[in-house]
């Protein structure tokens, strides 16, 4: 049975489900048995290694994939982006580091542009520059440590400090983005 919400709809895929971009962990054959299955798998851009990414979209065959970048690495070798592109993905995501520098060229070519935040600074900054979905990172996961504060509970607290809103507010964009609501920030 499928999940309809305005990201499976936006993504056009059947289960809201992402296989994360996560370097050589999400080769091509990964991104396409996921994307098989009905959700959306991500080919890791291999920190823009052309190479990799050419192996990795040519393992993923005829079906509809996306790409990931880590950011700062894409920065480094931005004509990554345009061989990603090249491959017409059907999403591209990017990881810490400025979005902004790229995030006009995806857009400009139709692509949809997926950013991953770890505060709400940052999904603020991303949305202004023109991204379609936020992806929000809890701190501490896949071995970085990021300081965005982070609460699992959807009820805010009795006791209202700013700090407690703000972990209130960080668990409600999380949840709103992963089914595709608009965030509440």
């Amino acid at each position: 049975m499928a999940l309809h919400t305005a990201l499976t709809s936006k993504l056009k895929i059947e289960h809201p489900i992402f296989l994360a971009p996560m370097g050589s962990a999400s080769g091509g054959k990964l991104a396409a048995a996921v994307s098989g299955a009905g959700g959306l798998g991500m080919i890791g851009g291999a920190y823009g290694d052309p190479e990799v990414l050419e192996r990795e979209f040519a393992a993923a065959g005829n079906t509809r994939v996306g790409c990931g970048f880590i950011t700062w690495a894409l920065a480094r070798r931005p004509e990554a982006l345009d061989q990603a592109i090249s491959r017409a993905p059907a999403a591209i995501m990017l990881s810490f580091g400025d979005a902004g520098p790229f995030l006009s060229r995806i857009r400009s070519v139709s692509i949809i542009a997926i950013c991953q935040v770890q505060s709400l600074r940052q999904a603020r900054e991303v949305l202004d520059q023109g991204t379609d979905i936020i992806v929000a990172q809890a701190p501490k996961r896949a071995g970085t440590e990021q300081t965005a504060p982070v609460s699992h509970s959807f009820r805010p607290s009795s006791t209202k400090s700013p700090d407690r809103d703000a972990k209130f507010r960080w668990s409600r964009l999380a949840a709103s983005s992963m089914v595709g609501a608009s965030p509440p920030l």
